[in-house]
C-alpha cells in the first residue's frame, strides 16, 4: 500500500514538474484547435439565440412594414424611404421599407419569397406591378380603401381613381364576390425613380392582416403626396422615341 502512494506521489511530481514549453503549447492547440473552434461556434450560437428571443420588439400596432416588390430600386433607398418618413410617423416606433427584387414577371425566387412573406403574414403595405396585385386582390389580401379616401387619409387627387376600381370574381363560379378600391395605382408617383424604383404598372395596396391598418393607409397617402410629380423631361423623350420602354433599370438613367 505504501508503494501505491509512493509511486502516485511521484506520479504527480513528475506532471507538476513537466515544462511548458512552445512546443508542448503547439502541439496541444494543433490537437486541440477543433474543440476551441466549437467552443467558440456554440458561445456564438448561444449568444445569438440569447438575443433573438430577448430582443425587444416594437407592438405592432407602433410599426409600418412596407415591401416594395420592384424591377429595380437604388442602393440605400430602404434607409431614405424610412428617414424621410419618421417625421410624419412620431407615434411610430419602426418604418421598415423592404426590397423584393423582380427579374422579371416570372421571376421564381421573387414570387417565393413574396408567397413566404404573404403567407406569414408579414408586411402592412405592398407596392407591386399590377398583374401580381390583381392576382393578390382576387385572393383576398388587400382591403378597401373608400375610408382612407373619403376620410382625407389617402388624398387622390392627381391618382385616375377610375382605373382604381376592381371587380372580384370567383374563379371557380365566376360569380362577383367584391368590388371597390382595394389598391392605388402609383403611375403618378415619378419621384420614386430617384430612388430607382420604376413606379410605372406599381401599385399599392394594405394587407388585410395588418394589425395596424390606420398609419398603413396613412403610409400609403404620404407616398403619394411625397412621390406624386410630372412625368421625367427624358423618359417623355424616350418613349417619344421608343414607345415600349422596358420597365425596371434599362428604362432608368444610371444611378
Amino acid at each position: 500500500m505504501q508503494s501505491e502512494s509512493a509511486y502516485a506521489i511521484g506520479k504527480v511530481g513528475a506532471m507538476v514538474r513537466t515544462k511548458i514549453t512552445k512546443k508542448r503549447v503547439q502541439n496541444h492547440f494543433a490537437y486541440s484547435f477543433w474543440k476551441y473552434m466549437l467552443w467558440a461556434l456554440v458561445s456564438i450560437f448561444g449568444w445569438n439565440l440569447i438575443y433573438s428571443v430577448t430582443a425587444y420588439r416594437p407592438p405592432a400596432d407602433k410599426k409600418v412594414d412596407v415591401y416594395l416588390v420592384s424591377y429595380s430600386m437604388a442602393d440605400g433607398a430602404e434607409d431614405q424611404l424610412a428617414a424621410l418618413a419618421q417625421p410624419e410617423f412620431q407615434d411610430m416606433e419602426e418604418l421598415n421599407f423592404m426590397h423584393i427584387a423582380l427579374t422579371d414577371e416570372n421571376d421564381y425566387y421573387a414570387n417565393l419569397q413574396m408567397s413566404t412573406y404573404i403567407g406569414a403574414q408579414e408586411g402592412d403595405v405592398y407596392l407591386m406591378p399590377a398583374s401580381r396585385f390583381r392576382t393578390y386582390a382576387q385572393g383576398g389580401l388587400f382591403i378597401p380603401l373608400e375610408e382612407a379616401l373619403a376620410d382625407g387619409t389617402i388624398d387622390p387627387s392627381g391618382v385616375d381613381i377610375d382605373k382604381a376600381r376592381m371587380t372580384l370574381v370567383d374563379d371557380e363560379t365566376g360569380e362577383v364576390i367584391g368590388e371597390g378600391i382595394f389598391g392605388i395605382p402609383a403611375a403618378s408617383l415619378y419621384g420614386l425613380m430617384d430612388l430607382g424604383i420604376d413606379n410605372r404598372e406599381l401599385w399599392i395596396g394594405v394587407t388585410a392582416y395588418s394589425k395596424n391598418a390606420p398609419n398603413a393607409m396613412k403610409m400609403i397617402g404620404w407616398l403619394i403626396n411625397t412621390y406624386q410629380a410630372d412625368k421625367p423631361e427624358w423618359l417623355v423623350e424616350q418613349e417619344s422615341a421608343q414607345p415600349s420602354v422596358p420597365l425596371g433599370e434599362d428604362a432608368l438613367p444610371s444611378y
